[in-house]
């Protein structure tokens, strides 16, 4: 059994403010989060070590986790007190696999390998009952309940978009001031009003079957490298400048610059088959969490292409000239909407850049 130090200090003790108000409740129970793990891996080389395997699979449970924020109840006289908690059991468990084949025809010597990996986590005990459901402060678009992922897409499924005047009117399940063009929720319990009650579990934002494959080549003086890298399955979501048309913070009315991802996808009455709702400035209840923001971010990358050339001899001086190219990221397979697959969409960020360099390595007597 092993414990998780990745925690603030002093999450047991009281906070008081400069006004000499306190801030946060002591818990003189409060203890570490705690863990219980174990793992099997095997390695096997075969085939005169041409073929060499490893394999794993590991099975973490995590309980008493460390909740440093948790409101105190309404029966202290406040509602902003926090304490901090251990509450809730979450398990996580995967598999690794790689392998790799190395061999020669004639003058060609090669290696080629790949890994292949996966983890799940659900929670397995939200709050002190395996019946409890946790909302987490300061977001509305994260839940824990029994059987779901630590983070997870809590929000709304939809039904396209309201078209005309007369849809709306002729529709009771819907939010305040729609118009045409507006998302429209499903009405989940089917009572005429759209709430949190509507609310469902829409996926998670982990990477799922992740593999990787590689590829190296020699032919005589010549060498060649190439790793590819990707995600079978993940579900990001878009928002902010790359996922809005125009991103207004209802603060500072900030303006973003709108995608011309958006502006060709986006609804009008010429386009009722959209992708995405109409243009809006302002607040809007388009913004809301739904399936609509969630966007499919597998992908495959070419991490690392290399070719070089060594020269036995350069001058008097130098030996071993290896002379080469080098492209790193530089090509990217995806469907996803947003800048960069491996990170939800933000404000503008830039994504992953592709470089390319040339190199010269050599030994000097």
């Amino acid at each position: 059994m092993i414990g998780n130090e990745n925690v603030e200090p002093y999450l047991w003790q009281e906070v008081v403010n400069t006004w000499g108000w306190t801030m946060r409740v002591p818990n003189p129970l409060f203890s570490w989060e705690k863990q219980k793990q174990w793992n099997v891996g095997a390695d096997l080389t075969l085939l005169n070590n041409r073929l060499n395997i490893t394999a794993d699979v590991y099975d973490k449970f995590s309980y008493d986790l460390i909740y440093s924020d948790f409101p105190v109840p309404p029966l202290t006289g406040s509602n902003t007190l926090t304490s901090a908690v251990n509450i809730g059991e979450v398990r996580n468990k995967g598999y690794e696999i790689s392998a790799n084949w190395s061999d020669k025809i004639g003058n060609v010597k090669y290696t080629i390998g790949g890994m292949f990996f996966d983890n799940s986590n659900k929670v397995e005990k939200a709050g002190y009952n395996k019946s409890d459901t946790l909302i987490f402060k300061n977001t509305n678009d994260k839940i824990w309940y029994n059987g779901i992922a630590i983070d997870n897409y809590y929000g709304y499924e939809t039904e396209g978009f309201f078209q005309n005047q007369a849809e709306i009117d002729g529709t009771t399940a819907k939010l305040p001031n729609t118009i045409p063009g507006d998302i429209r929720y499903k009405d989940q319990n089917g009572d005429g009003i759209i709430n949190d009650d509507d609310r469902v579990e829409l996926g998670d934002p982990f990477p799922h079957l992740n593999y990787s494959v590689n590829l190296n080549l020699k032919y005589k003086r010549w060498d060649f490298a190439a790793m590819g890298q990707g995600v079978g399955r993940r579900t990001s979501r878009i928002g902010g400048q790359e996922g809005y048309p125009i991103y207004v913070d209802n603060a500072s009315n900030a303006l973003g610059a709108p995608r011309q991802e958006y502006a060709d996808n986006r609804w009008t009455p010429d386009n009722p088959n959209s992708r995405f709702p109409r243009v809006w400035t302002g607040a809007s209840t388009n913004t809301f969490l739904s399936d609509v923001w969630l966007s499919d971010a597998s992908y495959f990358r070419i991490k690392m292409l290399q070719l070089g050339y060594t020269f036995p001899k350069w001058g008097k001086a130098f030996q071993n000239v290896r002379v080469y190219v080098n492209a790193q990221d530089a090509f990217t397979f995806t469907k996803y909407e947003g800048l960069e697959p491996e990170r939800n969409g933000g404000n503008g960020n830039y994504p992953r850049m592709a470089t390319y360099s040339f190199g010269i390595r050599a030994t000097i007597f």
